[in-house]
């Protein structure tokens, strides 16, 4: 006997075989055929369908994106330069932007953004990011006949139906001066894969995204047809009373209707007058509902895994810590230096679009996200330097600032006694210090104290 079974989504393996197609490598025909247009590695459409379809990835993107852009950028240069302001406040005014492209960089393996250029100074104001399911890069070829070398360009199109195509320059390239009137792209993406396009961190676990997007879908049609009942209480009995029957038959339409998520009663008459009374309870349970849960939960772990974001970043609490357990800070350790190497390849293209548009050298260094675990352990840290007499009043001041910005705690810094060291709040000095000056402290020292 040949037993056929039904695809849960078809359009899964749809989606899976496109990649497939799209990552391996093509015909020289085919090549031939696009040699003047590079698409990206993944299909846009079918990783925008699973993304918009699983919750977990999406947070995941957003999650990745916010810890590695979101963050105070700090501009190293051993010179003195006029343009380091400029550079910071371009690149601070425009960080919104900058995480939007990152998200898709994230979800397709490359982000763009149009700049915007300030007609009075020549300098870049403003960064607008371009959807990217609308982005493909163009190649144009250009052949020396004197020397036979033949030579490529690189270019950045926007495709949006009804309207003309929009031919962009790469910020990474230098350019000929007929192209000097095209829009300039601040482009993300390529290097270990491609040139301009990565394959997706999220890639590996497709099985597991598509066995997580079959799962909810399977659930969902459970509920949208009421297939929720527990069990059905099947009763056998004699042929009722005559004056019965009808009253009989409408009580059980009723509880037919209303068995959505209870017990159905089946009230079944026999035609043999002599059959006992007889009632049968057949549950109706999925016996592999342990091993789906199970499944789904893997299938969330898996996608955390390909961008190595640990479950407690996403408030996930599912682990008992004792008090003096440093589990929690040792994972934020990992992640946190998982992160600075993350940064490397965007410091390096920002530090790029600095030297071309603003000839400014300074490298920048973009700051990690400081977690909460990581700050009460770094804030300890401090409070026992000062309270053992390492570090100065002003010090810790200035340290503690750092981690509580609100707090506005504010010193006179021209009071002397603010470079002394305390010990356990004992002043450790041998110079006298007037009222004034040690009222000045009072505060201080008090909320340190705390």
């Amino acid at each position: 006997m040949k037993i056929n079974y039904t695809s849960l989504n078809s359009s899964l393996e749809i989606n899976k075989r496109q990649i497939q197609m799209s990552i391996a490598p093509k015909t020289s025909k085919e090549d031939n055929k696009y040699e003047n247009r590079i698409d990206p590695l993944v299909p846009v459409d079918v990783a925008q369908y699973l993304i918009l379809q699983n919750n977990r990835l999406d947070k995941s993107i957003r999650i990745l994106a916010q810890d590695v852009i979101l963050n105070e950028f700090t501009f190293l240069y051993d010179k003195e330069s006029d343009i380091e302001e400029t550079v910071a406040n371009f690149w601070k005014n425009n960080i919104n932007e900058l995480y939007k492209q990152l998200q898709e960089f994230y979800s397709y393996g490359f982000g763009a953004s149009e700049v915007i250029f300030d007609e009075k100074t020549g300098l870049p104001k403003e960064l607008y990011q371009i959807p990217a399911e609308t982005l493909y890069i163009k190649q144009d070829h250009h052949k020396d006949y004197e020397t036979g070398e033949i030579t490529y360009s690189y270019y950045a199109v926007q495709k949006i139906d009804g309207k003309p195509d929009v031919k962009m320059k790469l910020s990474r390239f230098t350019y000929d001066q007929e192209d000097d009137d095209l829009p300039t792209c601040f482009w993300l993406g390529g290097g270990k894969t491609s040139e301009f396009y990565e394959i997706p961190y999220w890639l590996p676990a497709f099985n597991s995204i598509s066995a997580k997007v079959a799962l909810d879908e399977l659930n969902a049609k459970k509920i949208n047809e009421g297939n929720l009942m527990s069990g059905i209480l099947v009763i056998r009995r004699p042929p009722a009373i005559e004056g019965e029957k009808e009253e009989t038959k409408k009580d059980l339409e009723d509880q037919m209707t209303d068995a959505g998520t209870g017990i159905l009663v089946m009230d079944l008459e026999s035609f043999n007058t002599e059959i006992p009374l007889e009632v049968q309870y057949v549950p109706i349970s999925e016996q592999n509902y342990s091993y789906l849960s199970e499944l789904a939960d893997r299938c969330d772990e898996d996608i955390l895994a390909c961008f190595s974001i640990p479950k407690v970043r996403l408030m996930i609490d599912d682990v008992t810590e004792s008090m003096n357990s440093q589990k929690s800070n040792t994972i934020y350790e990992i992640y946190t230096k998982s992160l600075e190497n993350e940064q490397l390849p965007f410091e390096i293209e920002i530090n790029k679009f600095n030297k071309e548009y603003f000839e400014y050298e300074g490298a920048v260094d973009i700051q990690t996200p400081i977690f909460s675990d990581k700050k009460e352990v770094e804030v300890n840290s401090i409070l026992n330097l000062f309270n053992n007499g390492i570090l100065t009043l002003g010090e810790t001041i200035k340290a503690i600032s750092m981690y509580y910005p609100k707090l506005r705690l504010e010193y006179n810094e021209s009071n002397p006694i603010f470079n002394e060291r305390f010990c356990r709040g004992r002043f450790l000095g041998l110079t006298q210090y007037s009222n004034n000056e040690l009222s000045d402290v009072d505060e201080v020292m008090s909320w340190l104290q705390q």
